[in-house]
């Protein structure tokens, strides 16, 4: 409620300013009601109204004598309305250089009256606002708070902060919260700087995203195009998501808003959508589907990949996703779906001897937030081809010659503890005859290939890695250490420390 207190020396004419109109209804209420100067400044000094209005001539004081010694108290300064008799044209003339705007002539006319009293409360809004845009702006914990709560990091601000939040709830009819998601260097900066330059709060948050606080909803709109275009002219190709969360009572209700406007614009995000801004009130955008694909369409797609048909595999990969597009799957279901054809692939690959380490960084790369559908359908089909060439290169192995078949095994399984008998016992060959016919085929012997195959990954491992020497022997296969180097030196004429240091210079 704003605070009005009225000055009149004629008791019917300061009865008449009480009752001329609904004070309470208008949003003021009437603090004092003084029939001189002497009282009008004492309530004025009391209870720092918004509005004071003064009948200009009064004993004692008159009403620009209290303006001008109201305007030089250190004091946030009301709107005054000046009323006078007929004629008093120096009087207002006065009353301008002390930079009062309203001057009514007596009597008032109700018309009159009620235009002058809704300029000066649309006045006295727009003031509230924005000293409540200055504090806002002023206080740096405020953000940070409003921050940790969108976060879930606590339930209640403290105590400094929660009477800021209880002013500012007050002084605003509700708020509207707006989120921008995309990359982080380009939509600070946005973010930042446009809400600055109308008031609002900027919300920094962790990862690709960003908040903007407002205290309206048509003004959110108007901001969110503005965030929007600037993102689409920054250089990252648009590349990026801004939504309008539903508007709520107070700033501890502004999680919901979050919440509401975080999952929309990471859906739209996900989907790389054109457009504009995403109103989460009106857009029908935000409507998702929790679908599966059908199990057929995984067999087949699976089916093709054990039998390396290429074409069908990516056929039905894209299919897939293109459902997940017309669809508008959510995003956690295309992920857990990809996921599971990854898994799948690597126990397919497994069942062909390889090994799941193979495909450990797309594994890490599903596991986290998805970043697109586009993302995850290119890695994924990175995945499936790389299944299918392994399975591909196993096949061709069982239908080379025997020996090829060895050399491939050899180089697979280097690092473990191998004898010729084993070796054989594997393939199905005689010991005797598989060391006679590698030696002829390769002018060394099972056993020298093998060092041959540990060394050399020796070498790389010293050359690109920090490992230590021992670590290295025990990796590539050797149980005794001087073993290692007694072959590594027979083979580099280098100690390995020594190697390490040659090829790193060399670099």
């Amino acid at each position: 409620m704003f605070r009005v207190v009225l000055a009149d020396d004629e008791t019917i004419a300061l009865e008449g300013l009480r009752t001329l109109t609904d004070w309470e209804e208008l949003g003021f209420e009437i603090c004092g009601a003084c029939e001189n100067g002497e009282e009008a400044l004492a309530a004025v000094e009391e209870c720092s109204p918004d509005l004071v209005i003064t009948d200009i001539r009064m004993p004692g004081i008159d009403g620009l004598e209290l303006i001008k010694r109201v305007r030089q108290l250190e004091m946030e300064q009301p709107v005054f309305v000046v009323l006078s008799g007929y004629g008093e044209f120096e009087y207002a003339r006065t009353a301008l250089r002390y930079g009062v705007r309203h001057y009514l002539l007596k009597p008032v006319m109700e018309e009159e009256w009620d235009k002058v009293l809704a300029a000066i409360s649309d006045e006295l809004e727009t003031r509230v606002k924005q000293k409540m845009q200055q504090n806002m702006l002023a206080n740096r914990l405020l953000p940070v708070a409003i921050a940790h709560m969108l976060e879930g990091q606590w339930a209640e601000p403290e105590e400094e902060i929660a009477e800021q939040m209880d002013r500012l709830d007050e002084a605003v009819s509700g708020w509207t919260y707006i989120h921008v998601d995309g990359p982080k260097s380009s939509i600070t900066e946005i973010c930042r700087e446009l809400a600055g330059s109308v008031g609002a709060l900027f919300i920094d948050l962790p990862g690709d995203q960003a908040g903007i606080v407002v205290d309206s909803s048509a003004r959110a709109a108007e901001l969110a195009r503005r965030v929007h275009a600037e993102l689409s002219l920054s250089g990252n190709g648009g590349k990026g998501a801004v939504s309008i969360g539903p508007s709520v009572q107070s700033l501890r209700e502004l999680p919901v808003s979050y919440m509401v406007a975080a999952r929309a614009a990471a859906r739209h995000f996900f989907y790389s959508e054109a457009g504009g801004p995403i109103d989460t009130a009106t857009n029908a955008r935000s409507e998702i589907s929790y679908n599966l694909p059908s199990a057929v369409l995984t067999e087949e797609l699976m089916s093709a990949v054990e039998r390396v048909q290429e074409q069908k595999a990516w056929d039905k990969l894209q299919e897939m996703f293109r459902m997940f597009e017309q669809n508008r799957t959510a995003p956690e279901v295309v992920q857990m779906t990809s996921i599971d054809i990854m898994l799948k692939s690597i126990v397919l690959a497994q069942e062909f001897g390889g090994e799941a380490e193979q495909w450990s960084d797309s594994f890490e790369f599903f596991k986290s937030k998805p970043k697109s559908l586009a993302a995850l359908e290119d890695t994924l089909l990175v995945v499936l081809n790389s299944c299918m060439e392994y399975i591909r290169q196993h096949k061709e192995r069982g239908s080379e010659h025997p020996l090829i078949r060895v050399e491939y095994f050899l180089k697979d399984n280097y690092s473990k503890a191998l004898t010729v008998k084993e070796i054989a016992e594997h393939f199905y060959i005689n010991p005797v005859y598989l060391g006679q016919a590698f030696i002829k085929k390769n002018g060394i012997s099972i056993l020298e290939y093998i060092h041959n195959l540990r060394i050399e990954q020796a070498k790389k491992r010293l050359a690109e890695t920090s490992e230590t020497v021992r670590n290295i022997a025990e990796n590539v296969g050797y149980v005794h250490y001087h073993h290692f180097l007694r072959e590594f030196e027979k083979r580099t004429a280098l100690k390995p420390v020594a190697y390490r240091n040659q090829t790193r210079a060399e670099g």
